[in-house]
């Protein structure tokens, strides 16, 4: 039977030619469980127009409230947070909360995110072999580091499809990472900055999620799905 949840967008993020987006129940007072509103329609499961709110077509940016419809729970391996969109519903724009009311949705894990070890060319501690993923319980965590560097630069040089990346660098619990932005709020302008570009973020909070598996390289990457500023920016 088709279901409504309340959520505050954390993720409006690029994925294929669509995007994925996710956040955590809201009650109005507190947050909950996370949610990522997937597509049957479409392979790996983004969002194209089924996204824009009702009347306003307009994308959602995070820290909006929304209502979205669901058909049920389509958990996949450790992504267990995915939903099912009903495609005959169009999502309602409820509101906005702020970045200090984000404080009291942070997840708070001990460790490494997921399994450190392993690096793309570009990242650090940004992989997870496949095998290993399958053991994970979740895919979505809010964070708040000290700091995060934003970086553009070329990726892959060498190879046949050298590409120009943003990457987000930042340390948590004693572990240091370099994890690629899919949040185009932030992508987009900096991929309009020439390569070795930089700028720091304070205490911004940050979504991180780990992607599909991709079958050709056996492995799953955490990724910066959405950035959320509390301070000023600073640039070198």
């Amino acid at each position: 039977m088709p279901y409504t949840k309340t959520i505050v967008c954390l993720a409006n993020s690029r994925k294929l030619a669509g995007r994925c987006v996710a956040g955590k129940e809201w009650d109005g007072l507190k947050f909950g469980a996370w949610c990522r509103p997937v597509s049957g329609r479409t392979e790996w499961g983004e969002l194209s127009a089924e996204r824009w709110y009702r009347r306003t077509w307009r994308d959602p940016q995070l820290l909006d409230v929304l209502q979205v419809g669901l058909l049920a729970p389509r958990p996949s391996s450790f992504q267990v947070e995915n939903h099912w969109i009903d495609h005959s519903f169009r999502w309602k724009f409820l509101g906005r909360v702020s970045a200090a009311q984000l404080l009291g949705g942070l997840d708070r894990p001990a460790g490494p995110l997921w399994v450190n070890g392993e690096s793309t060319s570009g990242g650090l501690n940004d992989r997870v072999r496949a095998d290993l993923a399958d053991r994970q319980t979740y895919s979505l965590l809010l964070i708040q580091p000290d700091q995060l560097t934003v970086t553009i630069g070329m990726e892959g040089a060498g190879t046949e499809i050298p590409r120009r990346r943003v990457r987000g660098s930042f340390s948590l619990n004693g572990h240091d990472y370099r994890l690629s932005i899919t949040d185009p709020v932030i992508e987009a302008p900096m991929k309009r900055q020439p390569d070795g570009y930089s700028m720091d973020l304070r205490k911004p909070i940050l979504c991180i999620s780990l992607s599909e598996k991709f079958a050709a390289q056996n492995a799953c990457y955490k990724l910066v799905a959405g950035i959320v500023h509390t301070q000023a920016q600073t640039q070198p």
